[in-house]
């Protein structure tokens, strides 16, 4: 007896979406020992199409500070693009729906700001789980959390 597919990749359902944070991007372009592999498995998988990525334009103001600092313009270049054009990314920028959520997750859980806007974006956006490896930031309310290898065995 076969196991039946995920629901997303029977006919005409939508692969998942994850919420990342800026994290993910940094952890693979500078190739982090303990969660590179994880973070290029997942982009992989959104490059393909097996899943979709929505993260806040915070995202892109964070992965640019140290290539800026460090005047790596060809990280930063790097950055930008793929912001800009990678296949199954949406970025988000911060409107009223999100501050007012932000605000929220703030109140109830002492989150710093970045982090409170990365989580409300994904709240807001309706992603099914959030992907990250902070453990300070909360699971189960609102929207669940998956470390990174979580995902990539997913969507392996």
């Amino acid at each position: 007896m076969s196991a039946r597919p995920p629901r997303w990749r029977r006919k005409g359902a939508e692969p998942p979406l994850y919420g990342v944070d800026s994290m993910l991007f940094v952890y693979h372009f500078e190739g982090n020992e303990r969660f590179g592999e994880a973070a290029g498995q997942i982009l992989a998988a959104a490059e393909q199409g097996r899943c979709r990525l929505v993260a806040s334009v915070l995202a892109l103001l964070e992965v640019l500070v140290v290539p800026k600092r460090a005047g790596q313009s060809e990280l930063a270049e790097r950055y930008r693009e793929l912001f800009h054009s990678f296949p199954n990314l949406t970025v988000l920028g911060v409107d009223a729906e999100i501050a007012e959520r932000a605000a929220e997750l703030r109140a109830r859980h002492g989150l710093r700001t970045p982090d409170a806007v990365h989580l409300a974006t994904a709240e807001v956006a309706g992603v099914g789980a959030f992907l990250s490896e902070d453990r300070r930031l909360p699971g189960g309310e609102g929207v669940a959390k998956l470390s990174l290898a979580e995902a990539a065995v997913r969507l392996g």
